[in-house]
């Protein structure tokens, strides 16, 4: 945020956290909508409601919703954006044709104390796109030196028109596109932003206090990428020492040494900053920075990483974050907020079930 709005606006010191989610097991149409937990550490969460009871729900649009994010504003107000779309009610993923004739839509909700929440509206982001099929997966991230959002999410162009910027070019026709906003009501036209010949899907960004963005993302592996211009559009990866085009850090599989961290095994990742009294200190290395990933393919939810440096490759600067608790309700394609206890407390006199 800008100076003045940093004066006008501190960020409040928060010292406990909220896990907006669905639960993914598309059996009802209550699992495609959104449930919260709680966690005073990061570690042990606490479900607010059970499966079945889900916190807040979309009945428009396509009759559900997937893949929340939430973010927190420069005024201290949030919003959530997430999926617009129901397997169940289409009848599966076999038959559902989601990629094919899905909204181009994102949900949003607003809210100024995490407690209350406005109506949900759907704003078409992905419509100028060339044979559009979806949007899917959104995040957002604020940049303070445009004073704007950047708003991301994955679209395949069914039909790509040759030609057209927006279009696909390199193969596979899954790719990145984003547009900026400053209300989350009117939005810019979109832009292709990662073009690849794999499919690429659920991308995960954030800035660090140097200036440096970070960025996550599901193509043939979780690949990590940096820059100093998070709108600088890519295509195959690449590792430069352009600051202003992304740049290839490297895969979990390849910092790790597990080929189990690949894509055939994760999606969904998402990154988030522990607070400060919640990070670990793991080979002298402060581990500031969370990854979770979806174990989707073997149906376990969510695996966590922790990292002192997004921008390593050393395998010491990462670990597996395998003491984490994520309660009894399973968790799918969801976002870690840090919150106050004052907004823990809320929360809980609001949602608990």
């Amino acid at each position: 945020m800008s100076s003045s709005e940093l004066a006008a606006h501190p960020q409040p010191q928060t010292d406990a956290y909220l896990f907006v989610h669905f639960t993914g097991q598309e059996q009802n149409d209550k699992d495609e909508q959104l449930y919260f937990a709680l966690s005073h550490d990061g570690v042990h969460w606490d479900d607010l409601r059970p499966a079945g009871d889900p916190a807040l729900v979309w009945k428009g649009g396509e009759g559900g919703v997937r893949d929340p994010y939430i973010v927190r504003t420069p005024q201290g107000g949030f919003h959530i954006i997430a999926t617009d779309l129901s397997i169940f009610h289409r009848g599966g993923w076999q038959s559902g044709n989601a990629a094919v004739n899905g909204s181009t839509g994102l949900v949003i909700w607003d809210s100024a104390d995490l407690a209350h929440w406005g109506e949900p509206r759907l704003v078409d982001v992905a419509s100028p796109i060339p044979g559009a099929g979806m949007a899917w997966a959104p995040e957002a991230c604020w940049d303070p030196d445009r004073d704007q959002w950047i708003v991301f999410w994955a679209t395949a162009a069914n039909s790509p028109m040759p030609g057209s910027p927006l279009s696909n070019e390199l193969g596979q026709t899954t790719n990145m596109y984003y547009a900026t906003t400053t209300d989350f009501v009117t939005f810019s036209q979109p832009v292709k932003w990662i073009d690849r010949s794999n499919e690429v899907i659920d991308s995960t960004m954030l800035r660090d206090d140097d200036g440096w963005w970070y960025r996550v993302s599901k193509d043939s592996e979780i690949t990590i990428e940096k820059t100093r211009n998070p709108y600088a559009s890519s295509h195959e990866t690449l590792r430069t020492d352009d600051p202003q085009a992304w740049s290839y850090v490297g895969t979990l599989s390849d910092i790790l040494g597990n080929g189990r961290y690949s894509w055939h095994y994760l999606e969904g990742p998402e990154l988030f900053v522990y607070n400060d009294r919640d990070v670990r200190t793991l080979r002298g290395r402060s581990m500031r920075y969370g990854l979770m990933c979806d174990q989707f393919a073997e149906s376990k939810g969510y695996l966590s990483f922790r990292s002192c440096d997004l921008g390593s490759r050393n395998p010491d600067d990462w670990s597996v974050a395998d003491d984490i608790d994520f309660g009894p309700l399973k968790k799918r394609h969801g976002a870690i907020l840090p919150i106050t206890q004052a907004q823990y407390a809320a929360m809980e006199s609001a949602f608990r079930a």
